[in-house]
């Protein structure tokens, strides 16, 4: 990567700075995909600024890598908003999700690691709802969950049980291993990934139901 010599933000321009920090963060998580081997002298030296510069704007190494994890999940829910929210039916939507996700993961492989380089900051206060207001990890499940609900109000018939919070934390589940898999093993010969996806959604269930005709006596 190669280092920039930055000038001094005019005043007002702070804001840019943080950004700029934000996206140095990102592209060295890209890299390493370890949030322990990204320093903020590693990012403030990719950003053409001193590491005192990048303090003014966070407090620690963990604030500046959780900022860049919530700005890759904010990127990453956009994604699956842009490819999912003008279809109207909710199979076709949430099958529409899958083949997006899977998308996203082979053309943003780098950016794909970022958004599992540290656990989501969700409360763990017993009782507390998933997610947390204001995630963008916790946002980004929960653009699942509904379209898994609409799902089962349109008359799918699950193969689990649970309600719809679990069932996507089963299809989260397995589509990411599907697609984290696929990216660090990929000289395997690995069958159509989208027809795997769509496995998982008729595995479990979630699939327009069959309609039964009634035999005429």
């Amino acid at each position: 990567m190669t280092n920039v010599t930055r000038t001094r933000n005019p005043r007002g321009q702070g804001e840019r700075l943080r950004e700029d920090l934000i996206e140095s963060a990102l592209d060295l998580l890209s890299i390493t995909g370890d949030p322990d081997q990204v320093s903020i002298r590693a990012v403030a030296k990719s950003a053409g600024v001193s590491p005192t510069a990048a303090y003014r704007h966070f407090d620690d190494r963990d604030a500046l890598i959780t900022a860049a994890c919530d700005q890759c999940f904010s990127e990453f829910t956009q994604f699956m908003l842009d490819a999912t929210s003008t279809i109207p039916d909710p199979f076709e939507r949430l099958s529409a999700a899958g083949t997006a996700y899977l998308s996203y993961a082979r053309a943003e492989s780098g950016h794909y690691r970022v958004l599992f380089s540290r656990a989501s900051e969700v409360s763990s206060t017993e009782g507390a709802d998933f997610p947390v207001e204001g995630d963008p990890a916790g946002t980004a499940f929960q653009q699942l969950v509904v379209m898994i609900s609409d799902c089962l109000e349109a008359g799918a018939q699950p193969t689990v049980e649970g309600d719809a919070t679990y069932l996507g934390f089963l299809v989260w589940t397995w589509v990411h291993g599907i697609a984290d898999l696929a990216n660090s093993h990929p000289l395997l010969t690995w069958p159509d990934l989208d027809a795997m996806v769509a496995d998982t959604q008729r595995a479990l269930g979630l699939v327009r139901p069959a309609i039964t005709r009634v035999r005429k006596s």
